[in-house]
């Protein structure tokens, strides 16, 4: 009825912030008074690492490390009432330390442990670009081409600019697409049709039949189109599914196999149980989309909305290689890393994703730009449930990867990100 066309647009807002492809470069975000006083959701202690060394190779007492994350982590719960997170370090001698938190299902208590899999959502859009770059370096793929060079002239029906949007542009959102995840008929479309998967046609149908932003090249503007549109190039020049090209060009050489690409490919068990609240949980209520009965959790003087009570089948298509990854912590941090210490992209590679967009931040699928005073090559994530965040410090050689089972969080992962920093750059 009237309720539900009137939150329709609140999803598209709350979502806004958490899609972006970062939460900001210099300062954390600011905490809000409004937080409720009530306890946090339950913590557990800090996934034991079994046979694990006690100190790293450049004599680290892991044992303390992992006690100083876990407290910042769980000060950063306490403050948002987030119910879980995930976080994985790999130091610059390569040893990893991880720290599970809280719990995975509000119903169940069950806790958090490394093995869980999160959605990490626009961090995927990093992968995707490392992805097309090797491409690149293979002579497979011109970032100043056309799109229609690879996909044909139809390849984003409805809009004027299909025939001029290059490659690049699809990576450093200067292709003028809206973003189909802050547009409110994306989610009553999607709304009516929860149980059947979107293929990446239908995506670019959907932000091409909107009226452009701007002319490419002009302007910037964050979206996730632009990443679906380079996933089926992948596919188109080299024959096979994009899924398998991320797994064999940067899953395997680094030994992660846990991520996957939905829907593609699915990991071995369910993600952790995500929640929304405030006016994201309402509007996915008033969209009829969950049971509330199933759905609804009381936390403190908020409802929490488990978006796993319902369908999941255009939650795990419509992100795809814009935003579908479901992963463990730990391998997206090595796969992360990898991307920056010379494994995965030559220099030539790294310079194309670094260099920005005039005054932005954004690169080919990367944020560049500096927090707690160390530079970062960062990337963040927030899909409905889940707000992620995954860093490198190339002064440093240490990468950071996050999720927590919540979305929207204040602080926001940003925050943590800075803590997380702080603790990692300040041992030895």
């Amino acid at each position: 009825g009237i309720r539900r066309l009137v939150l329709v647009p609140v999803v598209a807002l709350a979502l806004v912030a958490a899609a972006c492809g970062d939460s900001g470069t210099t300062t954390a975000a600011p905490t809000t008074s409004a937080a409720p006083t009530t306890t946090a959701a339950p913590t557990t202690t800090a996934a034991p690492t079994t046979a694990a060394p006690t100190t790293s190779e450049a004599g680290i007492d892991l044992a303390a490390l992992e006690a100083d994350l876990a407290a910042a982590v769980d000060a950063w719960m306490a403050e948002n009432h987030a119910p879980g997170v995930s976080l994985a370090v790999e130091l610059a001698d390569g040893t990893l330390v991880t720290v599970a938190r809280g719990v995975a299902d509000l119903d169940t208590g069950e806790a958090v442990t490394p093995d869980d899999y999160f959605r990490i959502g626009s961090i995927s859009k990093t992968l995707t670009a490392a992805v097309v770059l090797q491409l690149v370096d293979e002579g497979l793929i011109d970032l100043d081409a056309p799109v229609a060079d690879y996909l044909g002239p139809d390849w984003a029906p409805g809009s004027p600019f299909a025939d001029i949007i290059t490659v690049r542009q699809l990576m450093n959102h200067t292709n003028g697409f809206i973003e189909y995840a802050f547009d409110p008929g994306f989610y009553i479309q999607a709304a009516q049709r929860v149980e059947t998967p979107y293929t990446p046609q239908e995506i670019l149908q959907f932000v091409a039949g909107r009226e452009p932003l701007f002319e490419p090249g002009t302007d910037y503007s964050y979206e996730t189109g632009g990443f679906v549109a380079a996933g089926l190039i992948i596919e188109k020049v080299t024959g096979n599914r994009a899924a398998d090209e991320m797994r064999r060009r940067l899953f395997d050489p680094v030994g992660a196999t846990e991520l996957y690409l939905t829907p593609q490919e699915f990991p071995p068990s369910p993600v952790v149980h995500g929640y929304a609240r405030a006016e994201l949980a309402d509007a996915l209520l008033a969209l009829n989309v969950l049971p509330p009965e199933e759905a609804t959790h009381t936390v403190g003087d908020e409802t929490f909305v488990d978006v796993l009570a319902g369908p999941q089948a255009v939650l795990q298509s419509a992100g795809w290689t814009g935003g579908g990854i479901e992963a463990q912590l730990d391998d997206l941090a090595l796969v992360f890393g990898a991307l920056f210490d010379g494994t995965l992209l030559s220099d030539a590679a790294l310079a194309e994703m670094t260099t920005t967009v005039p005054d932005h931040d954004y690169g080919l699928g990367l944020s560049v730009g500096e927090r707690a005073g160390h530079r970062t090559y960062s990337h963040g994530g927030g899909v409905p449930g889940f707000r992620s965040h995954a860093a490198y410090l190339p002064d440093d050689g240490i990468t950071l990867a996050f999720s927590t089972n919540l979305i929207p969080v204040d602080p926001d992962v940003g925050a943590l990100a800075a803590d997380v920093i702080e603790i990692v750059t300040s041992l030895g």
